[in-house]
Order: C-alpha cells, then sequence, then structure tokens
C-alpha cells in the first residue's frame, strides 16, 4: 500500500510531471517530427531539390507522387496518390491537406454501393501554389500557378492560375440510377461482402 501511495504522489505530482513533459515538448517532440518528416520525404523518389515535410504524413503509393524543387508540405498530409498527385516547385501546403486521385467505381452493374474498381484521375498542381489549412482536393483536379486555396477549402473543380479560392460549396451534380441501386440492394450485392479486405 505505501509503494502504490509512494507511485501515486510521484508520478502525479505537477511539480515533477510537468517539467518532464516541458522537456518532452522542447527538446524530444521537435526532433521525432523532424525525424518523421525526414521519413516520408525519403519515400518519394521523384521530387527535386529542396523539399520539405514538417512532421508525419500518410502517402499511399509514394511512387505516383512528384514534387518539383523547394515544395513545403505540412504535418497531418494524407496524399492518396494511386491515379498520380504532380505538386509543382515553390508550393507551399499547410497542415492537414488531404488529396485523392482516385474512387470508386459508384457506376457498377453488378456490387453497390461500388465495386473493386478504381477510376484514376490525378491532380495536377502548378507553381508557387499556397494551400491553406485543412484543404480538400478532389481526383482530377488542376490548380494553376500561383493560385491561393483557403484555409478548409474543398477544390472539386479547376482552379485558374492565380485564382484565389475559398470556401467549401455543396451542390447536387447527378443522380445515381436508382432502379439499378434497387435491383443490386435486394441482391445484397455489397461490396464489403464481396470484397471483405
Amino acid at each position: 500500500m505505501k509503494i502504490i501511495r509512494f507511485l501515486r504522489n510521484t508520478l502525479f505530482n505537477i511539480n515533477i510531471v510537468y517539467p518532464l513533459v516541458r522537456i518532452y515538448i522542447s527538446l524530444i517532440e521537435p526532433q521525432i517530427k523532424r525525424a518523421y518528416g525526414i521519413y516520408s520525404i525519403n519515400r518519394i523518389k521523384n521530387r527535386g531539390v529542396g523539399c520539405i515535410i514538417y512532421g508525419r504524413i500518410y502517402i499511399q503509393n509514394p511512387d505516383k507522387l512528384v514534387l518539383g524543387n523547394y515544395v513545403r508540405i505540412g504535418s497531418g498530409a494524407f496524399l492518396h496518390s494511386l491515379g498520380g498527385i504532380k505538386i509543382g516547385d515553390n508550393t507551399q501546403i499547410s497542415r492537414n491537406l488531404l488529396i485523392y486521385s482516385e474512387n470508386h467505381n459508384m457506376n457498377s452493374s453488378e456490387f453497390i454501393p461500388y465495386d473493386n474498381e478504381y477510376i484514376y484521375k490525378p491532380v495536377v498542381i502548378g507553381n508557387s501554389v499556397w494551400i491553406g489549412m485543412n484543404v480538400t482536393i478532389t481526383p482530377g483536379v488542376t490548380i494553376g500557378d500561383g493560385a491561393i486555396i483557403g484555409m478548409g477549402t474543398t477544390v472539386s473543380e479547376d482552379v485558374p492560375a492565380g485564382a484565389i479560392v475559398v470556401g467549401a460549396k455543396q451542390r447536387i451534380v447527378r443522380y445515381r440510377d436508382m432502379d439499378r441501386f434497387s435491383e443490386l440492394l435486394k441482391q445484397e450485392r455489397y461490396f464489403g461482402k464481396y470484397f471483405p479486405y
């Protein structure tokens, strides 16, 4: 009982824990983030000079990701580059970027809500583009040179060179073939059932 009380008073004593946390935050955590960045940049074989990744990011298919010279990418990015992603010279990207360059085939005649096929649509980002925090870029988008993408924007259409884009508009663009959908639903042609992994 005395040992437990001693450990509790020692481990949860603010006078002991606080300095340890400060040491971790100021000395150790930056080195861990730097190591994650170095690890991530070294996974990208198609990159120019002077590229830096700040912290931990996730790259799916790094062989299909191309970085120009002096590209900067903030921590928390998720780059799903199966369909190809090209980022031009001097593009500066803040934290938590999300890019997909492929999508599931929702027009399947065999399964719902989609089948096991991917539709590849490369994403191309021009030179000297500034992309703010928490931006989402959908498959097939091209962003022109010098464009600025504001924080929290969902980019689902091409952006002309020099444009400043903000916002996340949502609109209905079309409807699925609901007759076919209902037929597949009745047959239980569920993607997760036929492709469990």
